[in-house]
């Protein structure tokens, strides 16, 4: 019974599913074909890359801060991959899957000495690596593009893998991330910290907490997501470019947010997170269904990023007045 209790979801992770499958049913409705098992496949591999970002920064937005940078360490890890692959041909897949996070974490230890080391806000900082990394594959990439000639086969070959009918080896091993991730940050102290530091940095401070390296690994751990998911990018598209997953940070931030982690810190899940992620792309997969316009489909993810932090007030503002209201109750 205690096992089932601890892995039951929190009525935020439930309603959150429940929207989700709410979302599927309806864009089922406008095009039939989303449920069938090639719909999944579908959802499963374009919500991949976006659910392991998620879960990349989830601990940092929990820690109150933000990085804006991932998106661009995608596109660089992405180009520098494909171009070592097709300046070597005899490399492997194991070998991208070394020097896609080696390059990402360069980034997260740049991001983590400028805001944990120098305590620089994190949204000035990330927004000037974003730039700095977008700019740095520019001057690489000398505008070569790279497709599925230059690709390792066995590289391909893992991302055309798919298990049990439906699920593709990248979201397995999202499931797979986001589990572990979860574990980490309900039952060790460094996950527990995380939550304290967002709860309150300078209390977290007084009380000992080694706020330096929870929030300098926060960051170094999102560089390793962010350049492992440059990995999977070319696993699902099979060619890059310099303009590879530009822009597509503010999905990653609406995905986090609307799977209940608050962007005020405290607060949230890696699981939240990843269902968020299924959620933004079931809404975006609906309205490419009804033939929106790209422009609309950006407006609306800034809708629901503003629409999530509203809930997040107003259910922080119920819980603050239910504490109260329970300790007049103890005094009276």
């Amino acid at each position: 019974m205690e096992l089932l209790r601890r892995l039951k979801p929190s009525s935020r992770e439930a309603s959150l599913a429940l929207i989700l499958l709410v979302a599927i049913g309806g864009t089922g409705l406008i095009n039939p074909r989303f449920l069938t098992g090639d719909g999944t496949r579908d959802l499963f591999t374009s919500t991949a890359v976006v659910a392991l970002l998620a879960i990349g920064i989830a601990p940092i937005v929990i820690m109150r801060h933000i990085d804006l940078s991932i998106s661009s360490t995608v596109g660089l890890t992405a180009w520098v991959v494909a171009d070592m692959c097709a300046k070597n041909p005899d490399f492997t897949w194991v070998q991208c899957f070394i020097i896609g996070p080696v390059i990402g974490i360069a980034v997260g230890i740049l991001n983590g000495l400028l805001v944990a080391g120098l305590r620089l806000p994190s949204l000035v900082v990330t927004l000037g690596t974003l730039y700095i990394v977008r700019g740095v594959v520019y001057v690489v990439s000398n505008s070569v593009d790279y497709n599925a000639q230059e690709m390792p086969p066995s590289l391909l070959d893992l991302g055309q893998k798919i298990f049990f009918g439906l699920m593709p080896l990248t979201f397995l091993l999202v499931i797979i991330a986001m589990l572990i991730m979860g574990f980490f940050m309900k039952y060790t102290k460094s996950g527990r910290d995380a939550y304290a530091i967002g709860s309150n940095p300078p209390a977290a401070d007084l009380v000992g907490i080694k706020v330096f390296r929870r929030t300098f690994l926060a960051f170094v751990f999102s560089g390793f997501m962010a350049g492992l998911a440059g990995v999977f990018y070319l696993m699902r598209f099979a060619q890059v470019d310099s303009t590879a997953f530009y822009g597509q940070e503010l999905a990653v931030v609406a995905a986090v947010v609307i799977g209940g982690v608050t962007i005020a810190g405290g607060s949230g899940t890696v699981v939240g997170a990843v269902i968020g992620a299924l959620l933004v792309q079931t809404i975006q997969g609906g309205l490419a269904a009804l033939g929106v316009d790209a422009f609309w489909k950006a407006a609306i993810n800034g809708l629901l990023l503003i629409v999530a932090i509203y809930a997040d007030r107003v259910l922080a503002r119920r819980s603050e007045q239910s504490l109260l209201a329970q300790r007049i109750r103890e005094r009276v």
